[in-house]
């Protein structure tokens, strides 16, 4: 019965060939769908996270002008960050606004200030060519990492020199006035992440000294923490750092007397979630339209595979009445036509996984599909294989195909076993 052969042509080998491809290519756009989403997601989350950690702790207002408030460096902060075996990493930062200005050209931009606490891996990775900046005990450096977005827009290559602008703001006696400063920087390093609107066309990093110098903050003053977490330990210490309500003073010399500065609550604590809410919306948006297409697969795998039961059963009435009138009972008979169908499902399955399975390993190493970066802010299509995932797209096609089947079966028990052997 399974293979469809007998001693005439019989319509049921096409019909079990259809089924079982029917429920392989099901099974391969579900698994391709869920892969691609939470690959895509991750590695958006992975860039996102590269850029500013998964934590960052600083003044309130950098978010509302890209530039740094100072604060202390906290050696006792620093103690605990070190010795806690939920942190990976954590770095300085500070940012500064400012104008680069070319012969041709100008481009607003924010220079972000690190030093040797930086981790350089993740722009490593993007890196177009050059490399990262390097620092000097004895003085500071003008090396300057830019993006492949910024070097397009001012025509800059490795090697090049480029001056930025500065508003400096200065206070005598009751007074504040604005200056203008400038400074030169010598590309040393191209990077491209693919978010370009975002971070690309915007960060260009630095020397932090160089912001100290511009702001005149003290050696020991930051513009923020950022802190990367090991493996799923991001949710618990979040939690653990911010678990005192906030009081922030905004006055320097208030807030280092205050009680409240070891343990960090008169700072903003932002977590990757809350910096970049309406990015991971969208991606969080996407898990709707995956639940819409697993369920739309999953009811189109139910409808083929029950209308070849059926075809199989209408093609085999003869043999369901011979086996009546022999004594067979409803349910043994329907019982061979179920199993008969479960075994299509799994062979359908099985050629669904291993086209699944070759399709992502191609794209993973030879990434053959392209994107386009400044849509979707990565230049080859990512699959994620997740093993448990798999599983369960197959064990949920396995039992809800399966248990469907049982429906289309109770057509055998209406069939009378004197008119079965005479249906031709």
């Amino acid at each position: 019965m399974i293979k469809g052969q007998s001693g005439k042509k019989r319509l049921s080998k096409p019909v079990i060939n259809i089924a079982v491809w029917g429920i392989a290519i099901g099974v391969l756009i579900m698994l391709m769908a869920v892969s691609i989403t939470t690959g895509y997601q991750k590695e958006i989350k992975r860039k996102l996270t590269g850029f500013s950690g998964e934590i960052q702790v600083s003044d309130d207002g950098i978010d509302a002008s890209y530039e740094s408030a100072p604060i202390p460096i906290d050696t006792a902060f620093i103690q605990k960050m070190r010795a806690n075996p939920k942190i990976a990493n954590f770095q300085y930062f500070a940012n500064k606004a400012g104008i680069i200005k070319t012969q041709e050209n100008m481009h607003g931009i924010i220079l972000k200030g690190v030093d040797t606490t930086y981790d350089w891996k993740f722009f490593q990775e993007h890196l177009i060519e050059g490399r990262p900046i390097e620092f000097n005990d004895s003085s500071i450096s003008k090396e300057a990492l830019i993006s492949e977005k910024i070097a397009s827009i001012l025509n800059l290559k490795i090697g090049d020199k480029f001056r930025v602008f500065f508003v400096i703001k200065r206070k005598y006696g009751q007074h504040e006035t604005f200056m203008q400063k400038k400074y030169s920087f010598d590309v040393v390093g191209i990077y491209n992440t693919g978010l370009s609107e975002e971070f690309d066309k915007k960060f260009v990093f630095i020397d932090i000294q160089r912001i100290r110098k511009l702001n005149q903050w003290e050696d020991d003053e930051i513009g923020g923490y950022e802190i990367f977490t090991k493996n799923s330990a991001f949710e618990d210490f979040y939690n653990s750092i911010t678990q005192q309500p906030y009081e922030r003073y905004y006055n320097k010399e208030s807030y280092i007397k205050s009680e409240y500065y070891q343990h960090l609550s008169f700072l903003d604590v932002k977590s990757l979630y809350s910096r970049y809410q309406q990015i991971l919306n969208w991606l969080d948006y996407i898990n709707m339209h995956i639940v819409t297409i697993l369920v739309i697969i999953l009811i189109v795998a139910i409808v083929n595979m029950s209308s070849a039961l059926l075809i199989l059963i209408l093609e085999r009435t003869n043999m369901i009445g011979i086996l009546k009138s022999l004594g067979a009972r409803n349910f043994s008979i329907r019982k061979i036509f179920v199993l008969q169908a479960s075994f299509l499902i799994g062979k359908g399955i099985i050629i669904g996984n291993i086209l699944a399975l070759i399709i992502s390993l191609l794209q993973n190493h030879y990434g053959f599909i392209r994107l386009d970066p400044d849509t979707y802010y990565i230049a080859e299509l990512p699959i994620n294989v997740n093993i448990f995932q798999w599983l369960g797209i197959n064990l949920l096609t396995i039992v809800c195909c399966s248990f469907m089947l049982i429906l289309p079966s109770f057509v055998i028990t209406k069939i009378s076993p004197i008119k079965a052997i005479r249906f031709d």
